[in-house]
């Protein structure tokens, strides 16, 4: 612990000045801002200013910090999406769909907002804009405007599009797309699918962003070049992955894994949930649908099913994150509803023994943080995604939504509760996820604080000068090729030549035999 606290201190004294940063942050859905908020307020207590644009303001005031509410222009997506909506978003192409053209379109409306404007037509000199890459690249708008440098933010492991500024390879021979359900280990079949996938998604994001982003860009920044060009100048990129948990993946120094950022080691439980999870016999499930879905409005027979399964396990407790009073009544006598908890220190509380989760990467990054094993019940976009990651790596049972039965939801519960194999991988990865010579918020702000020192170009790829099909040295293989098939025939030529010629002498000297006789 001395020696990271000496590293942080000796990379701050690099900075003597602190900057001024705009932070971005359009999207309206909180499980977003989770990872976003605390990195923005980490800057702001390194010593930056912070102008931080987003729907959710801080629950306290931060000195530096300073938020600019988009509160109320979008509607928000916080524990308002019914489970039968989200599972539509289950689809490949849905997900896709969705992500690249009608939500694009609705962020880059708030360019029309007097908050945004505010920014575009300031006279306020900033050092950096952090945005997040998801979505749209219209708000690259705004830094072209203010000529500031652009750092980029990933909240879930990196989208296909995501890499391309970097020349970082998302390979999908091997790098499974979070819009499917495949892991590392792909066969012949989820190779081709995911190959599919991954150039699919990379076609609507760039074919939305011409069609889309780029004509609200430039309707408010008439001068504007193409959104494309802007992006490629991106000076780093922040992704919320980490190789012990998605595999180790090429990269270059441009791309930082901060998975974890967001977890806080500070939060406490109130004494009421403490006592509550202290007075488990065997242990706690934790059960949370995250900050979307409404477990509420599961069918009714699934919440039967469950209810049912954890009234048999009486030696254990249950915390359900949810609304109780929307919730089918009487619960189980062995589960407590509360709206909200602190997840962190709910997870890292010894008598937590699993996590029925949705499969959101924060959630899901807290428990393995903590060490705990999940039941994963995925609803939409990169959920099933995460899920099948950690079975692969023997720390979450998948149950499919439509199969939740009293007996299927039991027999995951009691393969997590009762296996050891469970608990132990999950200490093990935890262990190596945890294994870092700095924590993932001192790591970014660090990487921050790099560029606003010396720009992004002694990080970025030597590879960028080259065309695609000189990059994967298409060229080199078509010249070598070539080289050899002239090789080939010359060999080719040369030896049918040398052969007709030793056959053209025997043949005349045989003739010239049989004349003599």
């Amino acid at each position: 612990m001395e020696t990271r606290a000496i590293l942080v201190f000796l990379a701050a004294c690099y900075v003597t000045n602190g900057a001024r940063i705009i932070g971005v942050f359009p999207y309206q859905g909180r499980s977003h801002n989770i990872m976003f908020e605390p990195l923005m307020i980490g800057l702001a207590r390194a010593g930056h200013t912070i102008d931080m644009i987003s729907h959710f303001p801080p629950a306290k005031p931060v000195p530096g910090y300073n938020h600019i509410n988009l509160k109320g222009s979008l509607p928000t997506y916080v524990n308002n999406v019914t489970a039968s909506l989200a599972r539509q978003a289950t689809t490949v192409g849905y997900g896709i769909s969705a992500i690249c053209g009608p939500l694009s379109k609705q962020l880059c409306s708030l360019f029309e907002t007097p908050q945004v404007q505010n920014i575009l037509n300031t006279d306020a000199k900033y050092d950096l804009m952090v945005t997040e890459v998801f979505s749209t690249n219209c708000f690259l708008a705004v830094a072209y405007k203010l000529k500031i440098p652009v750092v980029g933010v990933g909240s879930s492991v990196m989208y296909s599009w995501g890499y391309d500024p970097f020349y970082g390879e998302a390979n999908p021979s091997f790098i499974p797309s979070q819009f499917g359900a495949f892991t590392n280990e792909m066969g012949f079949i989820q190779r081709v699918e995911n190959t599919i996938v991954h150039f699919y998604s990379k076609y609507l994001f760039y074919s939305y962003e011409k069609a889309v982003s780029e004509p609200v860009a430039k309707k408010h920044v008439p001068d504007l070049p193409s959104l494309n060009e802007i992006y490629n100048n991106m000076s780093l990129l922040l992704v919320n992955s980490h190789y012990s948990v998605h595999g180790a993946r090429p990269g270059n120094p441009a791309i930082v894994e901060v998975a974890g950022l967001h977890i806080d080691e500070t939060q406490a439980l109130s004494k009421e949930l403490d006592v509550f999870l202290n007075s488990s016999k065997d242990g706690v499930i934790y059960f949370s649908m995250g900050t979307m879905v409404r477990s509420d409005t599961f069918d009714p027979e699934k919440i039967s099913a469950i209810y049912e399964s954890f009234s048999e396990l009486s030696n254990y407790k249950v915390l359900w994150k949810g609304n109780v009073e929307d919730l089918p009544k009487p619960l189980p006598s062995n589960v407590k509803v509360v709206a909200w908890a602190p997840q962190y220190a709910v997870l890292r509380h010894p008598k937590v023994k699993a996590f029925v989760t949705h499969g959101g990467l924060m959630g899901t990054i807290e428990a393995i943080q903590a060490g705990v094993p999940m039941v994963g019940m995925p609803f939409m976009v990169d959920q099933t995604f995460n899920i099948m990651g950690y079975v692969q790596k023997g720390i979450a049972v998948h149950l499919n939504y439509e199969d939740v039965t009293k007996a299927s939801f039991s027999n995951a519960l009691r393969e997590v509760l009762l296996n050891p194999k469970y608990q132990s991988n999950s200490e093990r990865i935890a262990r190596l996820f945890k294994d870092r010579p700095l924590s993932p918020l001192d790591e970014a702000i660090f990487w921050i604080e790099y560029v606003i020192r010396n720009g992004g170009e002694p990080l970025k790829s030597s590879g960028r000068h080259l065309n695609w099909f000189q990059y994967y040295l298409l060229d080199v293989f078509l010249f070598l090729i070539n080289i050899a098939a002239i090789v080939l025939t010359i060999v080719y030529v040369i030896v049918k030549k040398t052969l007709s010629a030793i056959v053209g002498t025997k043949s005349h000297a045989t003739s010239s035999k049989k004349k003599i006789s």
